[in-house]
């Protein structure tokens, strides 16, 4: 399961504008860049980048394929918020940092490939973790994710609300309070520009690894 929803989200990279996901970069892996650990209830330790906190992107707000391939060049992807507990951690940085919403991973699965009877109707079933490949439970179960009860429509999300104007908001953000909401996940149509949150991936880190043998990640 994990492995057929990364190879889906390959075709979503295709989908938006024949762009292509980036493959990682050796030198820019050796020195990338890692704000804070993160150790998980599993004993996972997970490396984050924030691009607020580093002077180079301070300023930088890029949409969502574009800040996974600024991630995946440096053998990390946009972040993948698979525990609670790691979803406040997150949440706490953006509070600290003033930060009015970032990019994540989280992706809706609505293009080619997507017709599985799992993913169905995408907009409860069809969400995940593209940096992981990890499913993101049914929208309409409220205390398996961090979904915003309000939006610009004033309805709970994912609202989907651009759809009127041609533009599927399937792409996972999270606004700091931008709706007098807290801060809360809220779908978004990906072509929107935000600041993000890296965060290291192993299957990059091993396959660039694999490639380069003494090279020091």
């Amino acid at each position: 399961m994990l492995r057929e929803l990364t190879l889906l989200v390959v075709g979503a990279a295709m989908v938006m504008a024949q762009r292509r996901l980036a493959l990682p970069d050796p030198r820019s892996c050796a020195s990338r860049v890692r704000h804070a650990t993160y150790r998980d209830a599993r004993g996972v330790t997970h490396s984050y980048f924030f691009s607020w906190e580093h002077p180079p992107t301070r300023s930088l707000e890029v949409d969502w394929l574009d800040a996974r391939n600024i991630c995946r060049r440096h053998c990390m992807d946009a972040v993948s918020l698979e525990t609670p507990q790691e979803n406040e951690f997150i949440k706490q940085r953006l509070v600290r940092g003033n930060v009015r919403y970032i990019w994540t991973s989280g992706r809706k699965c609505n293009f080619a490939g997507c017709e599985r009877a799992d993913l169905q109707p995408p907009n409860i079933n069809g969400w995940f973790w593209s940096g992981s490949g990890a499913k993101i439970g049914p929208t309409t179960q409220r205390n398996s994710g961090d979904w915003s009860h309000t939006g610009g429509y004033g309805q709970p999300q994912p609202d989907n609300r651009e759809a009127a104007q041609g533009n599927d908001e399937s792409c996972l953000s999270i606004l700091n309070n931008f709706y007098n909401d807290g801060v809360k996940w809220h779908d978004v149509a990906c072509y929107h520009v935000k600041p993000f949150v890296c965060e290291d991936s192993e299957e990059l880190l091993n396959f660039v690894a694999s490639r380069n043998p003494g090279i020091r990640l």
